[in-house]
């Protein structure tokens, strides 16, 4: 499948409700923002959201970022055409891993079962193929079982960007940290390191007139500083597909080109959020 990108939100705007009900101050509207300060908390082991939109609105990906879950978790998502999860069901994921599994060249030999899930990854994802559905209200079942709590940081939801021709050679993929380093006064070292976060650059050679739309809308509502979910190795699976996976903001406007042949260039840098 190669590069999928969503280029904003629709759940931003939407009216979010939860089965069970969230901790006080921990509730479903956390899931509109890109905050690591904030969360969206349920206790038990097993949660169900609802989302209505607040018009139909075509949708390709749906993004459940830096959650608590285990490698155990296993996740469901109905689309439908009407709010209050009525009308028709445009789609239907069934229970499907929630955190994807090793591939087989990631697989530790004699340590690892088959189909073993990839540890330290905090978001899940779906994108529907081949095309988007038309969705006015969204139901996301998730399960953990054994776990006394459930936490989401992000909810993310839209249409998806698929362009007709993959990016260049030369992806490049980066881990950051914000890191300090001074010396006692005994001359020791002392490293104080951030969390890190990823950093992605693509270059997209051929995007045709046809995609070229989705390109320039991009640039124009999102742009610098605007955040998007980006998969640049959708359908490769395991590690690989994971660490090129990123939610974050754009941190260049970078111009679409015209080129002979009837074809754009347009480079991509993302960071993660």
């Amino acid at each position: 499948m190669g590069l999928r990108i969503i280029p904003h939100s629709l759940t931003d705007g939407a009216v979010l409700t939860s089965t069970p009900a969230p901790v006080a101050g921990l509730g479903a509207d956390n899931l509109k923002l890109s905050d690591r300060g904030l969360v969206y908390r349920v206790l038990g082991d097993a949660v169900d959201l609802h989302a209505d939109l607040p018009a139909a609105a075509r949708v390709g990906g749906i993004l459940i970022h830096r959650h608590s879950l285990s490698t155990a978790a296993t996740w469901r998502v109905r689309i439908y055409s009407d709010v209050g999860l009525t009308g028709a069901l445009q789609y239907d994921s069934g229970f499907v891993q929630a955190v994807p599994a090793k591939s087989l060249g990631d697989l530790d030999w004699g340590v690892d079962p088959l189909g073993a899930a990839i540890g330290q990854v905090d978001y899940s994802y779906l994108v529907i193929e081949p095309r988007d559905v038309v969705a006015r209200s969204i139901r996301i079942e998730v399960s953990d079982p054994g776990t006394s709590l459930i936490q989401i940081g992000r909810l993310f939801v839209g249409p998806v960007i698929r362009p007709q021709f993959g990016f260049a050679w030369g992806l490049s993929l980066a881990w950051e940290r914000e890191t300090k380093r001074t010396r006692t006064a005994a001359g020791g070292l002392r490293v104080e390191a951030s969390a890190p976060w990823r950093k992605l650059k693509l270059d997209l050679e051929w995007i045709t007139d046809t995609g070229r739309t989705a390109f320039a809308e991009l640039l124009r509502d999102t742009g610098s500083g605007g955040e998007i979910w980006l998969s640049a190795r959708t359908g490769d699976g395991g590690q690989l597909e994971a660490d090129n996976a990123i939610l974050g903001v754009l941190t260049t406007d970078q111009p679409l080109v015209r080129q002979p042949g009837q074809r754009y260039t347009h480079t991509i840098e993302i960071e993660e959020a």
